[in-house]
């Protein structure tokens, strides 16, 4: 072997990897360059979103609906307008996140977020059921008093309020069971709160009318006793 091969073979292989070297330095601007993109369409798309609800008083009409109240109690955000915009945000954000990934190669990123946009509709539905008990169970809740108020009956707010707790109760179980989390352990929960909610109300119910079971008592035997 004399000194031009070997010459040869030491410039092949640095060609070699200059080639590889520039095709991965490729990559990596082509990667931040999609990144920056996606950061800048996806602040583009939050703020064109905001302007349009707000143009038609998004806010204004589910604050009619009690829908802005439920998102501020569960931490979701000031307004269904802020919601909107952070989700489509973070919507362009992840997508601009896969394809930086495909062009890196990097295809475990890829299925995991492909995995996790195929589970967001299945969170919204759930999202949805929850939010659907939350405004029928205001509505029924409001519906009972009311008319307890009007018929001037007694025990009113408190039946409003157990109604409103049960529908709650029961929308969330069925949220979390299309979230496809141990069925069979939502469906045991769901037993035991009612079986515990008649044993109760039956021992409330019991208690509250011992001195009325007393009295008919009293009379029966005293009655036989004539």
């Amino acid at each position: 072997m004399n000194f031009e091969e070997i010459s040869r073979q030491v410039s092949t292989h640095f060609l070699q990897l200059g080639q590889s070297g520039l095709k991965v330095l490729v990559s990596l601007l082509a990667a931040v360059l999609i990144l920056v993109i996606g950061l800048y369409i996806s602040r583009l798309a939050g703020s064109v979103a905001k302007k349009i609800l707000n143009k038609i008083a998004f806010d204004d009409k589910t604050s009619k609906l009690g829908i802005n109240e439920l998102c501020m109690r569960f931490g979701l955000g000031k307004s269904p307008t802020y919601i909107i915009s952070f989700v489509l945000s973070w919507a362009v954000i992840f997508y601009a996140i896969v394809l930086a990934s495909d062009v890196l190669k990097l295809f475990v990123i890829r299925d995991l977020f492909t995995r996790f946009l195929e589970f967001i509709p299945t969170l919204f539905a759930s999202v949805l059921i929850l939010f659907a008990g939350l405004l029928f169970g205001k509505l029924m809740g409001n519906i009972i008093e009311n008319s307890a108020k009007a018929n001037n009956l007694k025990g009113g707010l408190f039946i409003s309020r157990a109604v409103y707790a049960f529908i709650v109760f029961f929308c969330a179980m069925l949220a979390v069971e299309n979230l496809g989390f141990a069925t069979q352990l939502v469906n045991n929960v769901v037993i035991i709160v009612l079986a515990s909610m008649g044993l109760a109300f039956g021992i409330g119910v019991g208690l509250g009318s011992k001195t009325l079971v007393e009295g008919f008592l009293h009379d029966l035997f005293k009655k036989e006793d004539k």
